[in-house]
């Protein structure tokens, strides 16, 4: 299935960035986790709202990323 894919990063040492991408990924949660897979501080939770599905991820320092996938 494809999804527009955005990816908002919250790092309060080096500053906000966001990414917009186009994916084909069966599981949304399962690529986002396995981005993190290495990282053991990684804090991963999932909600959806409106058709979209939000997965955010919480590691050391204080960053914060934000992945929402909507269905193309």
């Amino acid at each position: 299935m494809t999804y527009e894919m955005i990816k908002e990063v919250y790092n309060p040492c080096a500053g906000n960035t966001q990414e917009f991408s186009e994916l084909e990924l069966e599981d949304p949660v399962a690529y986002v986790r396995g981005l993190y897979q290495g990282d053991k501080s990684a804090e991963i939770s999932v909600s959806e709202k409106d058709g979209s599905l939000t997965v955010e991820v919480v590691c050391e320092a204080a960053q914060h990323h934000r992945y929402i996938f909507t269905k193309v």
